[in-house]
């Protein structure tokens, strides 16, 4: 049993004639961009250290949004963007989960119910919003869908950002009532979801069972409403783990072998206890594998003032350049050129590391 900072690479290997026989040919292309991440089947770069001589190679990552590898430059580019456009309020963290009794809807018709549930939230934020008695006015929300639990479990649900007030009618801007401490009625938010939620996949076609819709009716959906809490930079790295977190990463991974995967996990029901998971190999591939979004389906929606088309009117001076990988970890004092052996000289590009070619992945 060994630890590795690339475990769900060589966990994903390790099951292949598995996942060939169980996935579909677009699981099969992004698992195996995972299990390709930073090895020479992707190519690279070879480096030599003008100091020590010594060569280094950099192989290039797969850029794929399921990769736990691949989402840290991401996220430091959407915190710049972010940056220039935070409103100088409280901002809440609000959660939607729809019921388990929904999840084999769910998984038999992803794209329909991940894009109803993200409609059917920003609607019931704006209805509360232009709702006089709560606010009066046009809100905003970044909202970022996660289908897992942390146990990796099929849970779907979505995490919205939602500045604390709105512009009103006549362009002024108006706060929420609750001194920093309440948005919205959370029992009153579940009620209204459910409904459009309900109604929204009827709409789109989606034949619910009468016993099924009974069992919808029959408990309330939760949804949870609390202010986040520090200053700038910690919201927006608050903001930016949601919107760029993947289903696990390597750090929770303790032990893995051929035969089972052992994880840490937060168990949400006893107060939040750091508990350990032990799953079989494939089990752990399975449950990873069901977290995959349909091909190029948008997670993160920005609604209302932070719409687009809001933005240019509010944040007027928020474009933001673009910044390579490099100057990224630069400006957060990490020095990318710097050889990691002797610590003095500095990485020269020797050559271009050509991927592997070979026949496709079946």
């Amino acid at each position: 049993m060994v630890r590795n900072k690339n475990a769900i690479a060589h966990i994903i290997n390790g099951q292949w004639s598995n996942v060939i026989a169980n996935c579909n040919t677009y699981q099969l292309r992004m698992l195996h961009a995972v299990r390709s991440c930073r090895t020479s089947a992707l190519g690279g770069q070879l480096y030599q250290c003008n100091s020590c001589c010594r060569h280094h190679i950099r192989y290039n990552s797969c850029r794929n949004r399921h990769c736990p590898q691949c989402q840290n430059t991401q996220k430091e580019r959407w915190i710049l963007a972010r940056q220039a456009q935070l409103i100088d309020t409280t901002y809440y963290h609000v959660v939607f989960t729809i019921p388990h009794v929904l999840n084999s809807l769910c998984k038999s018709n992803q794209r329909i119910m991940y894009a109803c549930l993200l409609r059917s939230t920003w609607d019931t934020l704006n209805t509360f919003g232009w709702n006089k008695k709560y606010l009066g006015a046009q809100i905003g929300a970044t909202t970022v869908l996660h289908t897992w639990g942390s146990n990796l479990s099929y849970h779907p649900h979505v995490h919205c950002m939602v500045p604390g007030g709105g512009v009103t009618l006549k362009n002024k801007w108006k706060q929420v009532k609750g001194n920093g401490k309440y948005l919205f009625n959370a029992k009153a938010m579940s009620i209204v979801f459910r409904a459009k939620y309900i109604a929204a996949i009827t709409k789109a076609g989606i034949l619910i069972p009468q016993k099924l819709k009974h069992d919808l009716y029959k408990k309330p959906w939760v949804v949870y409403a609390k202010p986040s809490y520090g200053n700038r930079e910690t919201l927006i790295k608050y903001l930016a783990r949601y919107a760029y977190k993947t289903a696990i990463t390597h750090h929770r991974i303790i032990s893995y072998s051929e035969r089972s995967v052992s994880f840490k996990y937060k168990d949400y029901r006893h107060k939040n206890l750091i508990k350990i998971m032990t799953l079989s190999s494939w089990e752990f591939v399975r449950r990873f594998t069901q977290h995959i979004l349909p091909k190029g389906f948008c997670r993160i929606r920005h609604y209302g003032i932070l719409n687009g088309s809001w933005k240019s009117k509010i944040f007027t001076n928020a474009s933001v350049k673009k910044k390579d990988w490099k100057e990224i970890w630069e400006d957060k004092g990490l020095e990318i050129n710097k050889c990691p052996h002797c610590k003095k000289g500095i990485l020269i590009l020797k050559e271009e590391i050509q991927p592997k070619r070979g026949p496709p992945c079946k």
